[in-house]
């Protein structure tokens, strides 16, 4: 369930193109709630995260989660992940062509994605109503459909993101919630240049070679939310049974 509703929350990305939308994204230090609940709705399943974002840069954490995923986007509009352990002060390294062997989206549609929840094109395509301040910004309502799914989405334009994110799915409904934005201290410590250098770092595809090294198979262990490592462990654990071998 917790996955479903993290692939939930970002599951509808935009399409903007060109790299100057990108960079013109205000900072943003924020915390999200979100909410899924079957209809009617009697026992809500609820995820608070943290979204830390700059121009070309996403940093996503759960509340009281010892990981982070951080995104960059490269100058030619594909996409780098880190996961980060930050009790360990250790990273596993993405390259965008990892992320498309592991079939995840790694071009700039996934960026908006991530850092926004909902593009201007899907906002383009539904209707539009002045909505109430926030903390003295205007914001946007909007009713609609993304794909078949009913859809609405208070918009905050001085922001870039949702106040919130609601999807009507014919069993369940998904809302995504901005609970609270920080404009001083964070209750997390956002993931520096200087922390990202002190962590130990792998890259995903030097993993298959330290099956057989119990250290990284002990802190390994422990990346359960990372892309793709179980699937190494998985293929180790039958490295004897002929059936796999091709």
């Amino acid at each position: 369930m917790q996955n479903t509703l993290k692939s939930a929350a970002l599951a509808l990305l935009s399409l903007l193109p060109g790299l100057a939308l990108a960079d013109s994204l205000p900072e943003l230090q924020a915390r999200f709630e979100t909410t899924q609940c079957a209809t009617p709705c009697k026992k809500p399943v609820k995820r608070e995260w943290f979204m830390l974002r700059e121009a070309n840069q996403v940093e996503l954490r759960d509340l009281n989660d010892d990981h982070s995923d951080l995104w960059r986007l490269q100058a030619d509009g594909s996409l780098e992940y880190v996961y980060l352990m930050h009790g360990l002060q250790r990273a596993i390294d993405y390259a965008p062509v990892d992320l498309r062997l592991l079939g995840i989206n790694a071009s700039e549609s996934k960026w908006h994605g991530l850092s926004q929840l909902v593009s201007r094109e899907e906002l383009d395509g539904m209707q539009k109503k002045a909505g109430r301040a926030y903390q003295g910004m205007a914001t946007e309502i909007y009713k609609g459909k993304i794909g078949n799914i009913k859809t609405e989405v208070t918009w905050i334009p001085e922001l870039a993101v949702p106040l919130k994110l609601q999807y009507q799915y014919p069993k369940h409904t998904v809302t995504v919630q901005l609970k609270q934005r920080y404009q001083g201290k964070l209750p997390i410590t956002p993931t520096t240049e200087a922390m990202l250098e002190a962590y130990q770092h792998v890259d995903f595809t030097d993993i298959g070679d330290m099956e057989h090294d119990p250290i990284a198979t002990a802190w390994l262990s422990q990346a359960k939310g990372a892309p793709g490592v179980h699937v190494h462990h998985h293929e180790a654990e039958h490295a004897g049974d002929n059936s796999h071998v091709h």
